[in-house]
C-alpha cells in the first residue's frame, strides 16, 4: 500500500517568521518563503525570548526561545505542509540561525491549549558579547506589526529598538559603569 500524504506539522511563529517578506527586505537573498503565512494569533505557554545569540547578518544578538515558567510569547500559529517543511528549515537558518526545532505548548485566542513546532536559534557555548541588534528589533517590530499581534507587545517591541538604537549612538562609554555620574575614573 503507498503511503498517503503525511499529515501538516503545527508550526509557531514568534520572530521575524511572523512576517518574513519583511526579512526578506531587510535581507536580500533569504531563501524562498514557502506559502505558510496564514494562520491564527495564539501565544506559547511557558517561554521567552533572550538575546544571546550572534549573528553577522544582523550585525548584532538575535533573539533565542528559552524556557520561563508562568511567562507566554504571543506569536502565530500555522499549519505546515509536509512538503514545505524542508523549504521552511532552511528560511528559518538564514533569517536569524534558527537551527533548533523543539515543541512548545500553545493556547489559540479560541482557548484551544495543543503542541507545535518552533524553531529557534541553538543556545551559544559563551554568550555573545555586545549589543542587540538594532536592526532586527526593528525588523522584528514591523513583522510583529503586520502579523497581527497585540498593539502593546509590539510597542515593547519598538521601544526595546529604541532603547538598543540610544545606546548605540552614546557609544560604549555610555555603558562603562567607571562612567556613572558621581565615579572618578
Amino acid at each position: 500500500m503507498a503511503a498517503g500524504p503525511t499529515a501538516p506539522r503545527s508550526w509557531f511563529a514568534y520572530s521575524l517568521d511572523l512576517a518574513p517578506v519583511i526579512a526578506h527586505e531587510r535581507l536580500p537573498g533569504l531563501p524562498p518563503i514557502p506559502d505558510v503565512l496564514e494562520g491564527e494569533l495564539a501565544e506559547a505557554l511557558d517561554v521567552d525570548v533572550v538575546y544571546d545569540v550572534a549573528s553577522a547578518a544582523w550585525g548584532g544578538k538575535v533573539a533565542r526561545l528559552v524556557d520561563a515558567p508562568g511567562h507566554k510569547l504571543p506569536g502565530m500559529l500555522r499549519r505546515v505542509p509536509a512538503d514545505a517543511w524542508d523549504a521552511l528549515a532552511r528560511l528559518e537558518s538564514a533569517m536569524a540561525g534558527a537551527t533548533e526545532v523543539r515543541q512548545v505548548k500553545v493556547r489559540t485566542f479560541t482557548g484551544a491549549v495543543l503542541s507545535a513546532h518552533v524553531f529557534t536559534p541553538t543556545a551559544p557555548a559563551t554568550p555573545a558579547q555586545g549589543l542587540v541588534s538594532e536592526a532586527f528589533l526593528v525588523t522584528l517590530a514591523l513583522s510583529a506589526e503586520e502579523a497581527g499581534l497585540s498593539p502593546d507587545h509590539v510597542e515593547r517591541l519598538q521601544a526595546e529598538a529604541r532603547i538598543v538604537q540610544a545606546l548605540q549612538k552614546a557609544g560604549p562609554e555610555a555603558l562603562s559603569p567607571s562612567k556613572a555620574p558621581g565615579k572618578k575614573g
